[in-house]
């Protein structure tokens, strides 16, 4: 691929919230701009994501004791989402999920009893160059919950690693419509 470093290693730093409100949805896609100058054909190379949330055990909303599995996911997408999509999405560079497993009684306590974090890549492996190529000016973050969670605020941060470079005519027209056309 045809492409020229242009800055040293960037870290884009951002939080993400999601008021989980069964009545309102349960998604939120957020774009962070990049500030790339396409007249220059500038692309921003991905390195690495690292994907922290902030809170602890959401509140659920329930009508009947059981057992119930709750979720908080986020994913880095290159383009934009109008529902949640995983890592079996192409413009989607990595993803990170938080899944709580937990009993309710008669009179809504509640008993943590397993909490499964999947991670996206906190460090790629020391030969892979890049894990992704944002030729468009913005990334996307997009978050989703349980829609049996009750009315609150859930936050996430996320940190973006990588460069810009530029690619050539070619190169970065082929990278536009590949990312235009995965959405």
């Amino acid at each position: 691929m045809a492409l020229k470093r242009t800055s040293s290693p960037i870290a884009i730093s951002t939080t993400s919230q999601l008021t989980a409100d069964p009545a309102a949805g349960q998604f939120v896609s957020k774009a962070v701009d990049l500030q790339l100058n396409p007249l220059d054909n500038e692309v921003f190379v991905v390195t690495a994501l690292k994907i922290d949330f902030e809170d602890g055990m959401p509140i659920p909303f329930i009508a009947a004791p059981g057992a119930f599995k709750l979720n908080q996911k986020l994913s880095i997408s290159t383009t934009a989402q109008t529902s949640y999509s995983g890592i079996s999405a192409s413009n989607v560079l990595g993803a990170s999920g938080l899944s709580y497993y937990l009993l309710a009684d008669t009179v809504n306590n509640f008993f943590l009893y397993e909490m499964q974090e999947d991670n996206a890549m906190d460090t790629p492996p020391a030969d892979q160059e890049y894990i992704g190529i944002i030729a468009t000016n913005d990334f996307f973050v997009n978050y989703a919950c349980s829609d049996t969670l009750a009315v609150q605020t859930l936050n996430a941060n996320i940190r973006v690693y990588g460069y810009r470079a530029k690619a050539d005519a070619s190169t970065y027209a082929a990278l536009v419509q590949s990312e235009v056309l995965s959405s």
